[in-house]
């Protein structure tokens, strides 16, 4: 049986506009902003990704993903300028 990621389990929609998630677990933010599983704990160790423990899951919130590969972003487009 295949396993459903956690972008496959919103379902709910409301009034015609996807519900995105505000966290997910450690498998799909690795596959979220393209690196491995160790690289993501070396972020997390560094407080560069915010994680939330709910019992023994580790979920990692999305809007900090987004500020890491933004930041990222702005430094190298500094960089190149």
């Amino acid at each position: 049986m295949a396993q459903r990621t956690a972008f496959q389990n919103v379902d709910v929609e409301q009034q015609g506009s996807n519900v995105e998630p505000i966290c997910l677990r450690v498998p799909d933010a690795c596959r979220f902003i393209g690196v491995s599983r160790s690289t993501l704990y070396v972020l997390i160790a560094d407080r560069e990704v915010e994680v939330v423990k709910l019992g023994s899951s580790t979920l990692v919130l999305v809007e900090s993903l987004r500020r890491l590969i933004e930041a990222c972003r702005l430094k190298s487009v500094g960089a190149i300028n």
